[in-house]
């Protein structure tokens, strides 16, 4: 069995990666590329890209805050919609000469 200690060494220290590289990595996952493959490619272990998979999806699914926000900003948006179609039929009705 191989002894993993690194008594004559230096210490081992783990690798950092750049947020844009897990992002790249993750990207090409999710542009259908294989988890394995992309983990190979990279030098990575199938589970940390998994895990920055996993991170990325979080980060990406929104808190309840921007959940409301982007409620509210719908129901305004459709509101505004409303108003722009309600002054189009207007202008349209205005801009028509008046009957003899």
């Amino acid at each position: 069995m191989p002894d993993h200690s690194n008594s004559s060494g230096p210490p081992l220290t783990r690798k950092k990666y750049t947020p844009a590289f897990k992002t790249e990595c993750v990207r090409q996952v999710a542009a259908g590329a294989r988890q394995t493959d992309v983990a190979r490619a990279q030098g990575l272990s199938p589970a940390l890209l998994g895990r920055w998979q996993r991170q990325a999806l979080a980060e990406a699914v929104p808190s309840s805050t921007e959940r409301e926000e982007i409620k509210r900003l719908r129901a305004e948006l459709k509101r505004v919609e409303q108003e722009r179609d309600i002054l189009k039929k207007v202008v349209t009705i205005f801009a028509q000469p008046p009957p003899s």
